[in-house]
């Protein structure tokens, strides 16, 4: 109710594939983002609560059903304007939105995946968190933790350091409980994106049909040693600029095609090749990390790939039998060739300008 330009709808899906099929600007994506707001509790597109709600409303309500080791769960969240938002789990609520995360694992594939090649590291390294904390909730909690501490150490060099009342026993304790967090946290980075560049390479060869060489290479200050020693030596620049230039904080990841940077190098279908394997090889290590297939949403992704690449996509995807799908698309045709792929109960949903669905 009232989320985005929708006002009010209820639909039943298939187990298989749901095809939402429309013109630009008639709220597919919005339904894909509805789905994943109940699995993450926040958008796939904007950082802002208040953009999902209908222009005029003073809330909106997202409510799904889901089956889950053979259990209903029934998923609440809603937001009242100037209020916080409300979470429940059959009809019990959340006091914090954090544990909600895995349970209910989903991996989205969007045109917005190019930030990953084009933006800066923090985009890549939201992605990387996002997928681990799915996973594994005690990496969620090491990362809050973590993440609370550095803003904390931040926040006490910018307050103290122009008035030359900063302690060094201070920062030793700040350092003292970031560096068992941050070689934690480091040692399942290093493990996840060890998997993942394994299944991206046979990913990317099965959609571009191609034996270009692809990689994925996981970086971090603690390659070169642990987090204590670097935050010592780097005290002195830390106090110059008033925050913390070492750490866990600073990963990133090296993406490349044929030994070259993919952002440099790499064609426009290059690229979607890339980010669309890179996406499923995530996915195939979140199933095998949680021992359940995630929910997969594909955002719009068909309409500049070609059709080689394409039936590959489907193909992959049909092979590996990766669960429940859920896509958008402006081509009825195509997604009828797409659904038919996987010899299951499709379900269509025509969207019509007016927010009329028409269900096959």
């Amino acid at each position: 109710m009232n989320f985005k330009n929708w006002e009010e709808v209820s639909l039943n899906f298939s187990p298989s594939i749901n095809c939402f099929l429309g013109a630009n600007g008639v709220g597919k994506t919005n339904l894909l983002d509805a789905i994943h707001y109940l699995c993450i509790t926040k958008s796939f597109l904007t950082n802002t609560d208040a953009q999902a709600m209908k222009h005029g409303a003073d809330f909106f309500m997202v409510k799904g059903l889901f089956t889950r080791a053979e259990q209903e769960e029934e998923i609440l969240l809603s937001l009242r304007k100037n209020d916080k938002k409300l979470l429940k789990r059959n009809d019990v609520e959340y006091q914090k939105l954090s544990d909600h995360i895995g349970l209910l694992p989903v991996v989205v594939i969007s045109p917005l995946d190019t930030n990953l090649i084009y933006e800066g590291s923090k985009e890549r390294r939201k992605v990387t968190d996002l997928i681990l904390s799915l996973a594994d909730s005690h990496y969620l909690h090491q990362l809050i933790r973590y993440n609370r501490l550095l803003q904390q150490r931040n926040t006490y060099l910018k307050e103290t350091v122009p008035l030359r009342k900063c302690s060094l026993e201070i920062l030793e304790l700040y350092t003292e409980q970031m560096e068992p967090l941050a070689e934690y946290i480091y040692s399942v980075r290093s493990q996840f994106w060890e998997k993942t560049a394994k299944w991206l390479s046979e990913f990317y060869s099965q959609i571009a049909n191609s034996t270009e060489d692809i990689s994925v290479a996981y970086q971090s200050d603690l390659a070169q040693g642990n987090l204590a020693a670097m935050l010592r030596e780097a005290t002195a620049r830390d106090m110059d600029v008033l925050y913390t230039t070492k750490g866990i904080h600073k990963d990133d990841i090296d993406m490349r095609i044929n030994g070259f940077p993919l952002k440099k190098f790499g064609s426009q279908g290059q690229q979607k090749s890339y980010l669309i394997a890179l996406k499923l090889a995530m996915y195939a290590v979140l199933r095998e990390k949680t021992g359940m297939p995630p929910i997969l949403l594909f955002d719009d992704i068909f309409d500049k790939l070609d059709r080689n690449r394409t039936a590959n996509v489907i193909r992959l995807v049909r092979d590996m039998n990766f669960g429940q799908i859920f896509l958008s698309d402006t081509d009825p045709e195509r997604s009828v060739q797409i659904a038919n792929q996987f010899h299951g109960n499709a379900r269509f949903f025509h969207i019509h300008s007016d927010q009329k669905i028409h269900i096959e």
